[in-house]
């Protein structure tokens, strides 16, 4: 059968009035796809910048913790070794050290070389939870470093532990009982310090250089 131009464009009519959309659907949805779309990965990423930002802020807020315990470590380590270095002072210019005053020095030493250790673990620890937070890849070469330094300033310490051991082991001769063997200690132990001052310094070379990772990025931590 013919159906006439004018029952066809009765036709259309009809089926727009029952269903206006039929003759316009294929067309908007894909623009409305696409704008939906649009603001789904908009809101993807500002939650994504937002949780960035906020790792951040954590990894600060944890990364100054461990400062803070650095500076007390290492005002235990000069207080420890201050201590000592008058005792190697007197020793080494052949006076005789009481038994007493060496055990005491040498105790006040260690306490405070095992609570600069203490100090040093926690770090390790707040360094340790900022890099398992999803930082971008300047943060994490940061922590890094600032890890590498926390093992060499370990070391130090460890290392300064071995004078103040020394000493009690040796408050013997030191007393003034063997002049031969305190010379021999007094060089002991310069050489520990000389071993001491090299592994700081190891140590702060590290850290500076994470430093100045963060001051020529700026933008990578959030400042």
């Amino acid at each position: 059968m013919v159906v006439s131009p004018g029952a066809r464009g009765r036709q259309a009519v009809q089926l727009w009035y029952s269903n206006p959309m039929s003759l316009s659907r294929t067309k908007p949805l894909p623009t409305a796809r696409l704008f939906w779309a649009g603001m789904l990965l908009l809101a993807l990423m500002a939650l994504f910048v937002a949780g960035c930002t906020d790792n951040i802020s954590t990894a600060n807020d944890l990364v100054q913790d461990s400062e803070t315990q650095r500076l007390a470590a290492t005002d235990k380590l000069r207080r420890s070794t201050a201590s000592i270095e008058s005792l190697v002072r007197s020793a080494a210019a052949g006076q005789t050290l009481p038994a007493s005053q060496t055990l005491n020095t040498a105790a006040g030493a260690k306490d405070d070389l095992n609570s600069g250790l203490e100090e040093l673990a926690g770090r390790d620890d707040n360094l340790s939870q900022a890099q398992a937070l999803q930082l971008n890849d300047r943060y994490q070469e940061y922590l890094d470093l600032l890890k590498q330094s926390n093992v060499k300033l370990t070391d130090t310490l460890n290392k300064a532990m071995a004078i103040p051991q020394l000493i009690e082991n040796e408050q013997i001769p030191l007393a003034g009982w063997d002049e031969a063997r305190a010379k021999q200690v007094v060089v002991q132990i310069q050489s520990l310090q000389v071993d001491i001052d090299r592994l700081y310094n190891e140590s702060e070379l590290l850290r500076n250089q994470a430093e100045q990772l963060r001051r020529d990025n700026p933008e990578e931590f959030g400042e």
